[in-house]
């Protein structure tokens, strides 16, 4: 790829990544937790699944300016950003091949992961954690990687599982037991539900339960809790997120509580100040504080990185300048009529979905609120001008065969679209279909 291409030039639909705004986001991320007491980030690398991503989540550069990479291991001088402890949240594709960081597809099997632990003394590549609740059939690729970060990192490299049933405690227990490394725990976070209802237990006898039989379980640690505060998604108010966060952090508290006086109880030495406290998500992260405990506490943000139009709505991000992914498309129809009065582009739901958004629409167009993408099919998107105004579609600004960018509704699933991100690097206010691109990244596909 020559490094003189510009936007315009690629095949569309394409996927495209502002890296400015990328690292941008990734250090105010860290900013924001800081000015709220939290000094720990597990931020999820699920939005993107790059390896250059990872890089700049974890605060280490990875800039690609006129065509020279920068040293893997210069860290970043923000002092927001040294003060961080960052490790990672991964999703099960990037267990795929059991290796999961592996995001150059021609380096075999688990090395690219030994390699960056190795090289980065374990840092966010040792501490790594599967964002969702484990089943079966991932130990077997789990065990292996396991292995090959314990040879990477002289035993100091860990993989943390998320467990929110009492089944998961007994066949990783079986698992562990018929495992060469029979005698090495694991270490589980136990899953939460602290009010968004979908994964995670429930914060009263029942999840107490699952988590004193991990505690008294001879082949698990538990490490800590996990709590995903995905009912935010819905808020796009600041008090009311607030609130949001606050619930969230009592619901924990009290569950801390219940678990502490039920081990009392029962005579447990085990101490509950000793777990870690992963909370967050990306609309509440400004609003999460650490909780008022010694427990260690981290935010696990994923979709900041690039943002979307849903947080657009929760306020999470202020503007269209902090959109860090986005949908390049072509204008392949005009229809100067007065039944439609649009242009039609070449992307549709197999470039961006058709998840929704509060604000309603299938996209948005970077740039230009005076239009809306009204309609969607496969493979493109129909754009007119906002509902009550009767003036003609201005065809001048969007010539047949021209290029535009759009802001997903959901950026983790119109990335999902894509085998390779083109990306540019320039401020949010200069950003253009004439913009050079300065690299490719190229993410993990496939299911593990």
């Amino acid at each position: 790829m020559s490094m003189r291409q510009r936007l315009s030039d690629l095949a569309t639909p394409a996927f495209v990544i502002n890296r400015h705004a990328f690292r941008r986001n990734c250090e105010l991320a860290q900013t924001s937790a800081h000015a709220n007491g939290i000094y720990r980030l597990r931020p999820h690398v699920k939005t993107h699944k790059t390896r250059e991503g990872c890089l700049i989540q974890a605060g280490i550069g990875s800039d690609v300016r006129d065509g020279a990479p920068a040293s893997e291991g210069e860290l970043r001088t923000s002092n927001a950003v040294r003060k961080f402890a960052v490790r990672l949240s991964v999703a099960p594709q990037i267990l795929r091949s059991h290796h999961l960081l592996s995001f150059i597809p021609q380096w075999s099997d688990s090395s690219y992961l030994t390699e960056m632990a190795s090289q980065h003394k374990c840092g966010p590549f040792g501490d790594i954690l599967l964002g969702i609740p484990i089943c079966k059939s991932k130990l077997s690729a789990i065990g292996r990687l396991k292995s090959d970060l314990a040879s990477a990192t002289n035993n100091e490299g860990v993989i943390h599982l998320l467990i929110d049933n009492a089944q998961q405690v007994e066949f990783l227990e079986d698992f562990i037991v018929n495992s060469p490394s029979a005698n090495v725990k694991w270490s589980v976070f136990l899953k939460i539900d602290s009010g968004y209802h979908r994964a995670g237990v429930t914060c009263d006898s029942r999840g107490v339960s699952v988590a004193t039989k991990i505690i008294d379980s001879s082949c698990l640690i538990l490490k800590g809790l996990y709590s995903h505060c995905g009912h935010s998604y819905s808020v796009n108010d600041k008090l009311e997120m607030e609130k949001v966060t606050e619930d969230d952090h009592n619901v924990i508290l009290e569950f801390l509580k219940i678990l502490s006086d039920q081990l009392e109880y029962h005579g447990s030495s085990f101490d509950t100040f000793l777990l870690e406290v992963s909370v967050g998500s990306t609309g509440s992260m400004s609003c999460h504080k650490k909780l008022s405990t010694p427990n260690n506490v981290d935010l696990h943000p994923g979709n900041y990185v690039f943002y979307d139009r849903q947080q657009l709505f929760t306020g999470a991000c202020t503007n269209e300048s902090y959109i860090a992914g986005f949908v390049l498309a072509r204008v392949i129809g005009h229809y100067d009529d007065d039944v439609r009065n649009a242009i039609m582009i070449d992307a549709g739901a197999t470039a961006l979905t058709k998840e929704g958004t509060p604000q309603g629409g299938m996209c948005a167009v970077f740039g230009r609120p005076d239009l809306e993408c009204y309609r969607m099919s496969q493979e493109i998107t129909m754009i007119r001008l906002r509902d009550g105004c009767d003036a003609p579609f201005p065809f001048e600004d969007f010539p047949l065969g021209s290029t535009l960018l759009l802001l997903p509704n959901h950026s983790c699933l119109a990335a999902a679209c894509f085998d390779t991100y083109y990306v540019v690097d320039e401020m949010g206010g200069q950003l253009s279909s004439t913009c050079s691109v300065v690299d490719t990244w190229i993410p993990v596909k496939g299911w593990a």
